[in-house]
C-alpha cells in the first residue's frame, strides 16, 4: 500500500477524533494524512471533493445514523472504503455493518495503533484487489465480445461463398455434397462461438436486478421463438398453472429456451413431448421440465451441466455449452437447477427460483417497456420519461445495459428491448400513428446481429419517412474505423462502444435536441418532448 494515505473521520465526538489522529501519528512507515467532519453531511461533502483513501466512519451521529451515512458514501463512490467505529461490540450490528457495504468493522474500546493501522490497510487492500477483479471482468467482456464479432465476420465470408456456388447448376452432386459438410461446419462454428462468448459474459455477471415474470408469458415467448423446431418435429408441449417469479425475463426466456429445444432434438425415435408444470412451497418456485425422450444415465446426471460435455455423438447438432447456461442463470437468479434421477426413457429437469411477492410492481417481458420512474412529478413540465429500445441480441448485454447504466449510474427511462433488427423494425411500425402511444425516442442499436444487423436497421429507417426522425446510437464492440464512419454515414448520430457508460450517453444527447438528460434526487432522468 502507498505510505502517504489520506483518512477521512467522520465523528461528532471531538475527542474520539483526536485519539484516532494521535493513533495514526504514531504508526512508523506511513504518513496518514487527516481530514475530519463532525457530522454526515459534512463527511459526505469533504468525501465528494477529497476521495479519501479510506473513511473512518462513527456508527452513531446525531440526526442520523451511520448506516444512512454510509450508504449515501457509497451511492457516491460504490468502491469507497469505509471502516465502520462503534462504542460497543455487537455481533448484530457487526453483520448488519459489513452486509451494508463497509470493508471492516471496530469497537473503540479495543482499539490500538497497530489495530487501526492493520484495519486500514486491510480495508484499502480488499478494495484495490476489488477494483483489478472489476477491471478484469470488465475486460474478459470486452474481450468476448471483441472475438465473437471478429470470429463471425470471417465466418459470415465463408457461408456467404459456399452457398453461390452451392447454387451453380453446373456443380456436380457430389461437390455440393462437400459444400453441405462446409455449410454445417460453419453453421456449428458460428453457434458455438455464440454460446462460448454469451456463456463467458454470464460467468462475469454477479448480480441481477430481479422483477415479478410471469412463467406463462416466458413460456409463450419459448414457444413463438421455437415455433419451427416445435412445427417440423410436430412436438407436443403441455404446461400446468405457472406463476410469478422474480427473474430477468430475458435469461429465463434463454434458460427454458434451452430445456425445451434439448428435450425435442434428442427425442429421434418418436412424436417429442415437453410437459412443464410448476409448484410453489415457502417462497420458492419449483418448475420441473420433463419429456419421452431417450432419457440420461443418472451416473451422468451432474456432468451434462459442466461446460462442453456431451453425452451424444456429433449426428445430434450442438455445443455441449445449453445446460450450463442454464445452470449459471439459475445460479444469477440465487436459485438451482439439476436432473432427476431416474432410469428409463424421458429425463425431468428441476429448477428452483424465488416466487414474485404479490406486492411487487408489474412484471417486464422482453419487448415490453421496462419504466424506471421519477419519485415524483416535479419535473413534469419538462416533457415525459423518454422511450428507449435498445436492440441487442445478447441477454448479457442487455443485463448489463441495466445493471451499469440504469442501476448503478441511476438513469432512469423507459427501456424496450428488441432481440434483432426486424424485431426492432416490427415493434417500431406497430406504434407509429397509434393514438395514445409514445414513440420511440432513442434507439441504441447493435452491429453484429442474426437476421437483421445493425446497418440493415439504419439503412431501412433512411427509407422509411415515418421512422427516419429516430435519433440512433450505435451501441457495438467493435472500435474499427471503418465500422464508425459506415454507421455515420448511414445516419446514426454517435457510436459508443460497449459497455455504455454515462459519459458516452451524455456526449451521444448533445445531438439531440429532443431529449434532456435532468438530475432529480441521486438520480438522472432523460425526458423527452411530448408527443
Amino acid at each position: 500500500m502507498a505510505e502517504n494515505c489520506c483518512v477521512l473521520i467522520i465523528d461528532d465526538n471531538i475527542d474520539d477524533r483526536e485519539v484516532y489522529r494521535r493513533m495514526l501519528a504514531r504508526v512508523p512507515g506511513t504518513n496518514y494524512t487527516v481530514i475530519e467532519a463532525e457530522s454526515g453531511d459534512e463527511g459526505l461533502a469533504l468525501n465528494s471533493e477529497r476521495h479519501p483513501h479510506c473513511i473512518l466512519l462513527d456508527y452513531s451521529l446525531p440526526g442520523r445514523d451511520g448506516l444512512g451515512v454510509l450508504s449515501e458514501i457509497l451511492a457516491q463512490n460504490g468502491a469507497a472504503n469505509v471502516v465502520m467505529l462503534t462504542g460497543q461490540g455487537n455481533e448484530t450490528v457487526a453483520v448488519e455493518v459489513m452486509k451494508s457495504g463497509a470493508r471492516d468493522y471496530l469497537t473503540k474500546d479495543a482499539l490500538s495503533p497497530e489495530t487501526l493501522h492493520r484495519c486500514i490497510q486491510n480495508a484499502m487492500m480488499h478494495g484495490a484487489l476489488e477494483a483489478k477483479l472489476e477491471q478484469k471482468r470488465q475486460s474478459l467482456e470486452i474481450f468476448t465480445r471483441a472475438m465473437a464479432h471478429d470470429l463471425k465476420e470471417p465466418l459470415r465470408t465463408i457461408k456467404s461463398f459456399s452457398r453461390i456456388l452451392h447454387g451453380s447448376a453446373e456443380l456436380p452432386a457430389e461437390d455440393r455434397e462437400l459444400l453441405d459438410y462446409i455449410l454445417s461446419a460453419a453453421d456449428h462454428m458460428e453457434d458455438l462461438i455464440v454460446k462460448v462468448s454469451g456463456f463467458t459474459r454470464l460467468e462475469v455477471s454477479s448480480e441481477l436486478e430481479l422483477r415479478p415474470v410471469p412463467l406463462s408469458a416466458v413460456l409463450d415467448r419459448v414457444e413463438h421463438n421455437l415455433h419451427q423446431q416445435i412445427q417440423s418435429r410436430q412436438a407436443v408441449i403441455t404446461r400446468g398453472p405457472l406463476p410469478e417469479v422474480m427473474g430477468d425475463a430475458t435469461l429465463l426466456i434463454q434458460l427454458l429456451q434451452n430445456l425445451v429445444s434439448n428435450a425435442i432434438r434428442y427425442c429421434e425415435d418418436a412424436v417429442p413431448e415437453v410437459r412443464i408444470s410448476a409448484i410453489a412451497d415457502k417462497g420458492i418456485c419449483r418448475l420441473r421440465v420433463g419429456d419421452n425422450g431417450p432419457g440420461i444415465d443418472p451416473d451422468h446426471r451432474e456432468l451434462i451441466f459442466q461446460p462442453f460435455k456431451r453425452l451424444v455423438g456429433r449426428g445430434i447438432e450442438g455445443t455441449g455449452l445449453g445446460l450450463a447456461i442454464c445452470r449459471r442463470i439459475a445460479q444469477l437468479h440465487g436459485g438451482s437447477i439439476w436432473c432427476e434421477a431416474k432410469t428409463g426413457r424421458g429425463a425431468t429437469f428441476l429448477l428452483e427460483v424465488p416466487l414474485a411477492k404479490i406486492s411487487s410492481d408489474q412484471p417486464v417481458i422482453r419487448g415490453q417497456p421496462q419504466t424506471a420512474k421519477a419519485s415524483d412529478h416535479a419535473n413534469e413540465s419538462r416533457g415525459r420519461l423518454a422511450e428507449v429500445l435498445l436492440v441487442e441480441d445478447s441477454p448479457a448485454d442487455i443485463q448489463l445495459l441495466k445493471i451499469k447504466l440504469m442501476r448503478r449510474e441511476k438513469v432512469n427511462f423507459n427501456l424496450h428491448v428488441a432481440a434483432n433488427g426486424r424485431e426492432a423494425m416490427r415493434l417500431l411500425e406497430q406504434r407509429v400513428g397509434v393514438p395514445d402511444e409514445p414513440q420511440i425516442d432513442l434507439m441504441l442499436l447493435d452491429i453484429n446481429m442474426p437476421i437483421m444487423d445493425g446497418f440493415e436497421v439504419l439503412s431501412a429507417l433512411s427509407a422509411d419517412r415515418r421512422l427516419n426522425r429516430i435519433p440512433v446510437c450505435v451501441l457495438s464492440t467493435s472500435s474499427d474505423e471503418s465500422d464508425m464512419q459506415r454507421a455515420k454515414d448511414l445516419g446514426a448520430l454517435a457510436y459508443m462502444i460497449k459497455p455504455a457508460t454515462l459519459q458516452q450517453l451524455e456526449e451521444a444527447l448533445e445531438e439531440v435536441e429532443t431529449l434532456e438528460l435532468v438530475p432529480h434526487g441521486d438520480a438522472l432522468v432523460l425526458f423527452a418532448e411530448q408527443n
